[in-house]
C-alpha cells in the first residue's frame, strides 16, 4: 500500500455502507464480486477487510465463514507484502449472486456499518501510517485464519476485531484501532483455549 495514503475514505467522498447501498440499485439480476471491486476501487484494502468481514456477523450457513474468511487471508497478506492494490484470481471476479441476495444482506449490514463510520474520526493517532498498516496486516491475518476455522461461534469475534482495525486504520482513529487490538487478543484467547480444550480432550480420549 502507498505509505503517503494516509486515509482510506479520504473527506468528501461517500461512506463504505452508502457505496454498498447504492451498488444494490441496479436493474442488472446478477452483482459480480467484480463489481464490488469496481464500485470500491478508490477504497481499496480496508473497505473489502470490513465488507468480508461483516458478512461473517450474519447468520449464515455453516461453512460460510470459511468462504468469506479465504478473501480476508488473501487481503492480509497483500497488506503484508505491500501491495498498491487488491489481487484476486480471475474465477473469484467473475462469481456473483442475484441483486436481490445482494440487496438483503447489505440491508442487514447497513446500519451497523453506519453507525461504526459515524463514530469514527480522527484521535490518538500516534505512530506513522506504514507501521500501523503492517502490525493491522499482521493481527488481520491472524484473525482471518481463526474466522475461516469451521467451528460455529468463534467466527464474529475476530471478524468484528478486523472491522475495528480497518475502520480505525482508515479514518487515523486509535480509538477505534486500540478497541480492535483489545477484541482481537479477545478473539485469540478464545481460539488457543479451544485449542487447548480440544487437545486435552484428545490426550484423554487417546492417551
Amino acid at each position: 500500500m502507498d505509505s503517503e495514503h494516509s486515509s482510506e475514505f479520504p473527506a468528501g467522498t461517500k461512506r463504505l455502507s452508502t457505496v454498498l447501498v447504492e451498488l444494490g440499485n441496479t436493474t442488472a439480476e446478477r452483482i459480480s464480486f467484480d463489481d464490488i471491486l469496481t464500485a470500491l476501487s478508490e477504497r481499496s484494502f480496508g473497505a473489502l477487510l470490513i465488507l468480508f468481514s461483516a458478512l461473517n456477523l450474519l447468520p449464515l450457513p455453516p461453512g460460510s465463514s470459511t468462504i468469506f474468511g479465504i478473501p480476508l487471508v488473501l487481503l492480509s497478506i497483500q497488506m503484508l507484502i505491500g501491495f498498491e492494490n487488491p489481487w484476486f484470481p480471475a474465477f473469484l471476479r467473475r462469481k456473483s449472486m442475484r441483486t436481490e441476495t445482494y440487496r438483503s444482506g447489505i440491508a442487514k449490514l447497513e446500519s451497523v456499518l453506519a453507525r461504526f463510520e459515524r463514530l469514527a474520526r480522527p484521535r490518538y493517532w500516534l505512530f506513522p501510517q506504514i507501521v500501523v498498516e503492517r502490525v493491522v496486516s499482521i493481527v488481520a491475518l491472524l484473525m482471518s485464519l481463526i474466522v475461516i476455522l469451521p467451528i460455529p461461534l468463534i467466527n464474529q469475534i475476530p471478524a468484528l476485531s478486523i472491522i475495528l482495525l480497518a475502520i480505525g486504520l482508515g479514518e487515523q482513529d486509535g480509538a477505534w484501532l486500540g478497541t480492535g487490538f483489545l477484541v482481537a487478543a479477545l478473539a485469540a484467547g478464545i481460539a488457543i483455549g479451544l485449542g487447548a480444550s480440544v487437545g486435552l480432550a484428545a490426550l484423554h480420549i487417546f492417551g
